[in-house]
């Protein structure tokens, strides 16, 4: 059976036969005539992304001198499935947005108009929308309009080459400039310097990537607005126009490369959007003697000089002339990309942003990973600690890292998942690193603590008072069973840590009680080695109220020394053994129900850690060691 055959088979589904013969006779009584039917050949234009199996052609008056003419195209999942519409009379490929190059009308979201119940009423609203598409395109407003709006969409259509590889890290901002360019089996990497590229490559793959290098330079193009598809370039020469129409140093930026005698020039071109910033690009390669292509005869790039004295202006002259050029777009994967697809205010903030976290277990490397994954650019990773496979159930890292540092292994995942961030392993107790690199810490514009261990805690929050506060701690810990989760922000104004505990490091406030305390932690058959039975899910809701209130610190949302806690449903606490604490009944009487998140004001007493800092505060030190 032929294509056009196969694509005219019809569906045996009665649901199908009934909603096609609704439409059917829907149209013959909008038109008073029977609708023509479409050829198999007619179906077979079509590209067949859709299953189309049915369908007629429809002429439709647009005040012209003769009638165009609408294929209604009726899919094999129909009426589950939209139908679409094509137009028969039509000009060239991308003289018109909006139309596929097979002759489908793009409808935007309105094609997300289904009613399997009314089959009929939806094909007649959405050949009601087609008609006014193909007359504001008749009429020639949008034509212009929507091109440059959606320049990326009709770059890709007319693109030449397809290159998975090429990714871009630039910045998508004015002005044009210079550019790095990183050639390899694996990527083609367009950065803002040498510096940066080898940063990433080394983030991305690793040290050894590096030995031998492949960068090159480029150039980037900032247009004052999206070329049409008859401006794309075609040939070298284009892009010498392209760049004269920019003004200022591009072409001398442009006469520069050529000047270099790279294998080819990759040429980036950016320009602003309705959506953003987008970028495409366009790769020159060097010409090449074509004297035996086509029976004609062309002049080789340094034909009558030898390679070195050609003179420059005209080595610019035959680089940039007929030679067909690659189109082709990047994919974006600089950090405003990654982190919001342009469109997030927080990045570029957040990029600056130097966090330390310490302790890499199983509550700090998931806030560790959120935090990179919304976007904080530097993270300083401490943990004496290896991983073991009883760790592996409930933490980021897996296999591979069992019996290695958690701290290194977990900077290593994240600059290879991130490679545009800054992420430092330091393998040492949290207590040896006030002791002798202090500095490190103090130069963090957050500390996120989640070692849940008393001595060490107690320690940070004497060296973070005795400094005057100058940048928040967070505090982060769980509750037997992961039923309650405790986030405490301690910054400059309000109680320090030590406020809201005990001497022997017992929260003052407590969500959840145990009828059976023994139960809440288990001990491994090894003398000392103690845990709480819990798994990834129920951490999951501790992990994300710290590092969300980590954010909002960054952001200066927080401004005052508070509490952030989750609380799970009653049911799951219950179940457990467990039931609300005094204090969690008369602080919040309508949430025990639980599965809540509240937040509470920190206490602020009179206790040994403010002392110290009133006393810093009152006689200022020149230096403090930060020794704790």
């Amino acid at each position: 059976m032929n294509v056009a055959a196969a694509a005219m088979r019809e569906p045996t589904s009665p649901l199908w036969r009934a909603a096609v013969s609704q439409v059917r006779e829907r149209m013959r009584d909008l038109h008073g005539v029977e609708p023509t039917p479409l050829r198999p050949r007619d179906i077979a234009a079509y590209h067949h992304r859709f299953g189309i199996a049915s369908g007629w052609r429809i002429p439709v008056d647009f005040g012209e001198p003769d009638p165009r003419q609408i294929d209604v195209l009726i899919p094999t999942g129909f009426p589950r499935s939209r139908p679409q519409f094509g137009l028969v009379e039509r000009p060239p490929f991308l003289t018109w947005p909006h139309i596929e190059r097979d002759g489908s009308l793009c409808l935007l979201a309105n094609m997300s108009e289904i009613d399997p119940d009314d089959p009929a009423g939806v094909v007649v609203r959405l050949l009601g929308k087609s008609c006014t598409l193909v007359r504001e395109l008749l009429a020639g407003a949008m034509v212009e309009r929507d091109f440059r709006d959606e320049f990326l969409t009709y770059w890709r259509y007319d693109r030449n080459v397809a290159d998975g590889r090429l990714t871009s890290i630039l910045r998508l901002e004015r002005p044009s400039r210079e550019i790095s360019v990183w050639q390899a089996p694996k990527i083609r990497l367009l950065g803002e310097t040498e510096v940066q590229v080898a940063d990433w490559i080394r983030n991305r793959f690793g040290p050894d990537a590096l030995r031998r290098p492949r960068l090159e330079r480029g150039l980037l193009m900032w247009l004052d607005r999206p070329m049409l598809p008859a401006e794309y370039p075609r040939t070298a020469r284009d892009v010498l126009v392209l760049a004269e129409s920019c003004g200022g140093d591009v072409p001398r930026l442009l006469a520069d490369l050529v000047s270099a005698r790279q294998d080819s020039i990759v040429t980036a071109i950016a320009a602003e959007g309705r959506f953003g910033p987008g970028i495409v690009s366009v790769t020159i390669p060097t010409p090449r003697d074509t004297r035996r292509m086509r029976g004609r005869s062309t002049a080789p790039l340094f034909d009558g000089f030898r390679s070195s004295y050609i003179p420059e202006a005209l080595l610019t002259r035959r680089y940039l002339g007929t030679t067909p050029v690659l189109r082709d777009e990047p994919s974006r994967a600089d950090a405003r990309w990654i982190h919001g697809r342009g469109h997030d205010p927080r990045t570029e903030r957040l990029m600056e942003a130097t966090v330390t976290v310490l302790g890499c277990g199983s509550v700090g490397a998931p806030v560790a990973v959120a935090l990179a994954q919304a976007g904080v650019g530097h993270l300083h990773l401490v943990d004496h600690d290896e991983l073991s496979w009883s760790n592996v159930g409930r933490h980021p890292l897996g296999a591979p890292s069992v019996r290695r540092n958690k701290a290194e292994e977990l900077a290593a995942k994240l600059r290879s998942d991130y490679p545009h961030g800054r992420f430092e392993a330091f393998p040492v107790s949290a207590q040896a690193m006030l002791a002798t690199d202090a500095e490190c810490i103090g130069e963090s514009h957050l500390v996120v603590s989640t070692m849940a261990d008393w001595r060490a805690e107690s320690r940070l929050n004497g060296w973070h008072c005795r400094r005057g506060r100058p940048m928040p701690v967070i505090y982060g810990w769980t509750e037997a069973h992961a039923a309650a989760g405790h986030a405490v922000a301690i910054l400059r104004e309000g109680g320090c840590l030590r406020c809201g505990f005990g001497r022997t490091g017992v929260p003052d406030f407590q969500v959840v009680e145990w009828l059976n305390d023994a139960g809440t932690t288990l001990e491994e058959p090894a003398c000392g080695a103690h845990y709480q039975p819990y798994g990834p899910i129920e951490l999951g809701f501790v992990t994300s109220l710290i590092a969300q209130f980590a954010l909002e610190c960054l952001l200066g949302k927080v401004i005052l020394s508070s509490q952030r806690i989750y609380a799970a449903r009653h049911p799951f606490i219950e179940e457990l053994g467990g039931r609300w604490s005094d204090s969690w009944v008369r602080e919040y009487p309508a949430q025990i129900n639980g599965a809540v998140i509240v937040d509470r004001e920190w206490p602020c007493s009179p206790c040994g850690g403010c002392r110290s800092q009133q006393r810093q505060l009152a006689h200022p030190r020149p230096a403090d060691s930060g020794a704790v």
